[in-house]
């Protein structure tokens, strides 16, 4: 039993060193559904193995321990962390069938997170078909579990599991316990999440109140027939629609270097020459705080290191992250995120 155990757990020990790789991603998943499927491998407990085949349950007398076998789940995200599902395994090999119905809870370290660890335990009940339509089944059974997801999408995620279920066989002539370990590859698919109100908070300087006279948007398209873009006219607030970003990073996509190669020729102009002005970033509400300030701070200084590198002062351009904390509109449907992800140019007065 003791070299069982010890066997199950240097399996699902070889996903620990993943727990490492946790790193945020801007989503809301809290209160959503998530579908999961996989395939992967089932490795037999060798008592059990044996048992099947001296009883001629299998096709042959040496039957492998590795079965093939698939696995799908649906779960519901109470929060980020706390999680419940459902599901099913199966595998078939050496004319046996393996079905395994399961319910878990799982522990999510941060399922915002772009990549993130799991943990999961729960029970399960394995229902096994032989040859000559032999049936065999555990009179109680629990698992226990760790994985991995990965985001590929704001909804799309890789998802390694390794699991090692714990089953009573009454069956067996010696050790009753058996201990069936299942490791499978695959992909979960989420619905959206509930979604966090929009949060308004006050200047940080409320002695010193920001003064915006007028808000101009500057969109970055070719017209038809083609003519030249539009002159840029800088104002106390500019909002700079077309600088964009990855999904999740703080790099400047191609399409914003006309954008800001235009702005800093105008930073450059004489009437401009003594007069400092901030970038700053703004996220929608997905997402958690920090993170949105974080990032949005990271894409402020991305625009204001492109903007230095075209010739602007450095002690001109300050940079500043205010995450979703300004935003220009109600998000209250889904879909409207995006109209609150932007970057501004504000002169500092």
């Amino acid at each position: 039993m003791r070299d069982q155990i010890l066997k199950s757990v240097r399996t699902l020990a070889a996903f620990l060193p993943l727990l490492a790789l946790a790193a945020p991603l801007a989503a809301q998943r809290e209160g959503s559904w998530e579908f999961s499927g996989g395939a992967g491998v089932l490795i037999m407990d060798r008592a059990l193995l044996g048992f099947l085949a001296e009883n001629r349950f299998t096709d042959t007398n040496d039957p492998g321990r590795l079965v093939p076998g698939v696995a799908v789940r649906l779960g519901y995200n109470f929060n980020e962390n706390l999680g419940f599902s459902v599901g099913t395994g199966g595998a078939r090999r050496s004319g046996v069938k393996y079905l395994t119905p399961f319910a878990a809870v799982t522990y999510t370290v941060n399922l915002n997170a772009k990549t993130s660890p799991f943990f999961t335990g729960g029970t399960q009940f394995t229902r096994i078909t032989g040859e000559n339509n032999r049936r065999t089944h555990p009179t109680w059974g629990t698992h226990l579990g760790v994985g991995i997801r990965s985001m590929l999408a704001e909804r799309v995620a890789f998802r390694l599991e390794g699991r090692m279920g714990i089953e009573h066989y009454a069956e067996l002539p010696e050790e009753k316990t058996a201990y069936n370990s299942m490791v499978t590859l695959g992909l979960s698919l989420f619905t959206a999440g509930r979604r966090a109100p929009p949060v308004v908070t006050a200047p940080s300087c409320p002695a010193c109140p920001r003064a915006v006279t007028r808000v101009d948007t500057v969109r970055l398209f070719v017209p038809f027939p083609r003519t030249p873009p539009p002159v840029i006219v800088l104002r106390d607030t500019l909002v700079l629609e077309g600088v964009n970003f990855a999904f999740d990073e703080s790099a400047l996509t191609p399409e914003s270097h006309d954008i800001l190669d235009r702005v800093a020729r105008a930073l450059l102009e004489p009437q401009w020459a003594n007069v400092r002005f901030e970038v700053a970033g703004h996220t929608s509400s997905i997402g958690t705080n920090e993170y949105n300030l974080a990032l949005s701070q990271r894409r402020a200084e991305a625009v204001r290191a492109y903007l230095v590198s075209r010739g602007v002062q450095d002690s001109r351009m300050a940079a500043r992250g205010y995450g979703r904390t300004q935003p220009l509109f109600p998000e209250l449907r889904e879909g409207d995120a995006w109209q609150n992800r932007r970057v501004e140019l504000r002169r500092i007065r």
